[in-house]
């Protein structure tokens, strides 16, 4: 009973000491995204470009020692792609477009970092580099753009389409009117970057690479996925507020 009690004392304590060292708050910033295309025949390819969206959330800091912090982070994300119209008409010399067609995608994120720190003038530098993990759950397809022929005669093509999430679409859901296309739910791939704590404020910049293939599979079609692989490229730029912690 003794052993216990004093284990009990010293778990109490070591833990205390290191919830005491905990600090955590909200987060937000925004992203630069694109698809990364990986297509079988790159003629298919389409001419992307990033495109800016916002973020939002949490995160922990918990120093695992004077120089190591692990760092999670809960947040909502918005990604996707856009396509580089003024790079289509220099590709198309008969035509010209003229506009905008972007592509947002919002995910329920969860990045886990690590985080090498160490002391640089009023505050702390560090380094950071971890999975992530990411859901997707709304998406649309924004377009709205003017296409001009060699003889002047002009097309608008305008309209905004739902993204649909789907492992495998059935044939049934192929046929679904308003969906621009399917894609997979689940993104997961690895974020690294620095970041600068100054007092309460943590400033990070970073880059995230998906290493899930987001096409989604067809049920009756001759298609194979691997043909058309495609995944998430992000810069991002985050500010965090971080209360507790020593």
């Amino acid at each position: 009973m003794k052993k216990l009690l004093l284990f009990a004392i010293a778990f109490c304590f070591i833990g205390g000491t290191v919830f005491s060292q905990i600090s955590f708050g909200p987060k937000a910033g925004f992203n630069l995204s694109k698809y990364a295309q990986n297509y079988k025949d790159s003629d298919n390819e389409d001419y992307l470009k990033f495109r800016l969206g916002p973020s939002v959330g949490a995160v922990m800091d918990m120093p695992l020692n004077d120089f190591i912090s692990f760092q999670p982070s809960v947040m909502f994300s918005v990604k996707g792609t856009a396509h580089n119209l003024t790079k289509m008409s220099d590709n198309h010399p008969n035509h010209t477009y003229d506009g905008y067609d972007r592509v947002s995608v919002m995910y329920f994120e969860i990045p886990v970092n690590f985080a090498g720190k160490m002391e640089l003038g009023p505050g702390t530098a560090q380094v950071f580099i971890g999975p992530y993990f990411a859901m997707a759950f709304s998406g649309r397809n924004n377009y709205d753009y003017t296409v001009t022929k060699l003889d002047g005669t002009k097309e608008t093509v305008k309209g905004d389409e739902n993204v649909k999430f789907r492992g495998k679409v059935s044939e049934e859901d192929q046929d679904v009117e308003g969906v621009a296309f399917y894609q997979k739910p689940l993104d997961m791939g690895f974020d690294f970057g620095i970041g600068y704590q100054w007092n309460q404020l943590l400033f990070n910049f970073g880059y995230a690479m998906g290493l899930t293939n987001l096409q989604s599979d067809y049920e009756g079609v001759d298609f194979d996925p691997s043909d058309y692989k495609y995944s998430n490229r992000t810069i991002f730029f985050n500010v965090a507020w971080l209360f507790g912690g020593e």
